[in-house]
């Protein structure tokens, strides 16, 4: 190749390549952004929807942390814009002429439904906010009670915002936590069932201004099909969280049989799976508990460091605290919600796909005949090497 040809090769490779270079043809300027960080969605009659924003407010450093918590006057950490719509999507476009910057949902932590919008149905907007590419999947769903719009309108003395308080709340796991991907999932799943975080306001204590507030944690929103079907308390909240797996931070605290005082241990680690077995025409199933935990505090008079059969009481009735809550959780999804919170379908569909293929539509028909069997194993690893306590 003459020496001519290489130099014009070189050329049109450079400008073919140019545009490429160009790096900032696409760029979004902070300044030209609306923030996002909370949106809730609520009914607002039969025919519109309600989208309200939680909004950042940017701030010079002159200002520093003077209003560090507020969010009224346009001088605080974020303010609420609100919009209707026959959709969704149409709602949004209505709240984005409200804005002189475009709105970005990058920084989008958390998604609230009002309970009334959650009775009529969140599939929709699940479609919609999947469906764009700026929405985050791994952003924390919730469902309030009432209107989700007051969550965002509360302010925070915490941390920065309401949003993030609840997204720390999620993080933690002390309760059922879902992310968007993880919903879809489970509105996927055999079951048809989800099961999100229940949110209620809780009032800053000590407070005359009404503003100052939380939404906090206060149980699980059960939904089936993607509608809401009931709300299972904080007691069955736990039981939910031993026979689904996700029981990640929990202190267990008993008071032990013929001792005075009580005996708290701390979750360690644990792990639950599903056995389901089809025999004879009958169904049913065991949830079988395996965790480990380390004592934390004992009241009582029994040493269970120095003596192995105080040991293995006080294990049996840990075992015992665990089968008890599991029990409350399915009496209440087999006659109360009449829905299998724990997909339980998803097991018999994994081992008897034939069997599962034959009886998929009538599922719901045979969840609440099922029979069930819990069983647990505690240890404790870490019983400490002294008490507080005389020995009796």
């Amino acid at each position: 190749m003459s020496r001519r040809t290489r130099l014009t090769s070189a050329v049109l490779a450079a400008l073919v390549l140019a545009p490429l270079l160009g790096g900032c043809w696409d760029r979004k300027e902070v300044n030209d952004l609306a923030l996002v960080t909370g949106l809730a969605i609520d009914q607002r009659d039969d025919d519109l929807i309600e989208v309200s924003v939680q909004i950042f407010i940017p701030q010079d450093s002159s200002q520093g942390d003077q209003s560090s918590g507020e969010a009224t006057g346009g001088i605080g950490t974020t303010f609420v814009q609100t919009a209707s719509g026959s959709n969704i999507a149409d709602a949004l476009a209505q709240l984005q002429t409200k804005f002189s910057r475009r709105i970005f949902w990058g920084h989008t932590a958390v998604y609230i439904f009002g309970e009334d919008k959650t009775k009529q149905g969140v599939k929709n907007e699940l479609d919609y906010l999947m469906r764009d590419t700026e929405p985050r999947e791994r952003s924390f769903i919730f469902v309030s009670k009432g209107r989700a719009r007051e969550i965002l309108e509360k302010h925070s003395v915490l941390e920065r915002n309401t949003s993030e308080v609840l997204r720390e709340m999620a993080l933690n796991k002390t309760s059922i936590s879902s992310t968007m991907a993880h919903l879809m999932e489970m509105l996927e799943d055999e079951s048809k069932t989800a099961l999100l975080p229940w949110v209620d306001i809780l009032q800053t204590p000590h407070q005359n201004d009404q503003t100052k507030g939380i939404g906090y944690i206060d149980g699980t929103a059960i939904l089936y099909k993607g509608r809401l079907i009931g709300v299972a308390n904080n007691r069955v909240s736990r039981g939910i969280l031993w026979a689904v797996d996700k029981m990640d931070n929990a202190i267990i605290t008993i008071r032990p049989e013929h001792s005075e005082g009580t005996l708290s241990v701390q979750l360690l680690r644990n792990r639950t799976f599903l056995e389901p077995v089809y025999t004879n025409g009958e169904w049913s199933v065991t949830i079988h508990v395996s965790c480990k935990n380390q004592l934390i505090q004992n009241t009582t008079g029994i040493n269970i460091a120095q003596s192995a059969a105080s040991l293995s009481s006080i294990e049996k009735q840990l075992e015992h605290n665990i089968e008890e809550r599991i029990h409350l959780a399915v009496d209440e999804a087999r006659n109360k919600y009449k829905a299998d919170i724990f997909n339980i379908a998803g097991a018999f569909h994994r081992k008897y796909p034939q069997l599962w293929k034959k009886h998929e539509k009538e599922w719901d028909t045979i969840f609440p005949t099922i029979k069930f069997a819990v069983q647990a194993k505690a240890s404790i690893l870490r019983p400490g090497m002294f008490n507080t306590q005389q020995s009796n």
